[in-house]
């Protein structure tokens, strides 16, 4: 097998958005129709080589055949590619301003209120240095499902709104992020790369949160961030995998 005409085939087929098996038979095509090119060129009086980089060269930039194929595939690809990223913004755009944006705004707004309280980071009534342990112990949990218990057996304790918020909020507000990081990004495909990202995303937003005390640092808000992220995962897979599936079976039935 030609290595220059299996790169030049890969190259192509491991951009488009499709299935494995749709990949696996374009790619099939585009071999079988290279060598009969690579041929035709050796029968010419070409060397191997030379028969390989002409039948390349005939069969065209990767770039504008790539466009093609994904055109064929997915005729309104393009616009569900930048429709697609304007949601990831308008999404990016909506979890950094509750998550960060807002309550910095916030302090800015009050830092001159002498009576401003700071909700989201607390300091003991003997201390305001953001240095000290016991402001440390306050504003961090790092034990895991701890406040996670708390909130669901101290229903007495909090309103249901709360309880949530900080549970069942905490998941949803990152399944987009698993639903958005696979479409738009080709290295975010697998389960491990998407789990991976969701937990550095997530902790990096705790540190900032906590870093300028606008808000505690909570090893349960990363573990139910980052299922979050997992459900989106699992959810776009399952919703590939049934419209795969019934694609195949539409083209079963048309060419029975």
């Amino acid at each position: 097998m030609d290595k220059n005409i299996e790169t030049y085939v890969k190259q192509i087929v491991s951009e488009l958005n499709c299935s494995e098996k749709e990949k696996s038979e374009i790619a099939e095509e585009m071999k079988d129709h290279l060598h009969l090119l690579k041929s035709e060129y050796i029968e010419q009086g070409f060397s191997d080589g030379e028969a390989t980089q002409k039948a390349l060269q005939s069969f065209g930039d990767r770039k504008n055949i790539k466009e093609g194929f994904q055109y064929s595939l997915f005729p309104y690809y393009k616009i569900f590619k930048v429709g697609t990223w304007v949601l990831f913004g308008l999404y990016s755009f909506i979890l950094l301003w509750n998550l960060i944006f807002i309550r910095i705004l916030d302090r800015i707004i009050n830092s001159s209120n002498p009576n401003y309280f700071n909700r989201y980071f607390w300091f003991p009534e003997d201390s305001n240095k953001f240095f000290d342990i016991e402001v440390w112990k306050l504003n961090s949990n790092i034990i895991p499902f701890q406040n996670t218990y708390e909130y669901m057996v101290g229903s007495d304790r909090f309103n249901l709104d709360i309880i949530l918020h900080n549970t069942l909020g905490n998941i949803l507000i990152f399944v987009p992020l698993g639903i958005f990081l696979p479409i738009l990004f080709k290295k975010y495909k697998t389960f491990s790369k998407v789990c991976i990202s969701s937990i550095l995303i997530t902790t990096t937003i705790e540190v900032l949160q906590f870093s300028l005390q606008i808000g505690q640092f909570d090893i349960d808000d990363i573990i139910l961030n980052t299922t979050g992220g997992i459900m989106g995962y699992f959810i776009l897979k399952s919703i590939t995998k049934i419209l795969n599936f019934t694609k195949w079976n539409v083209f079963q039935k048309t060419t029975s």
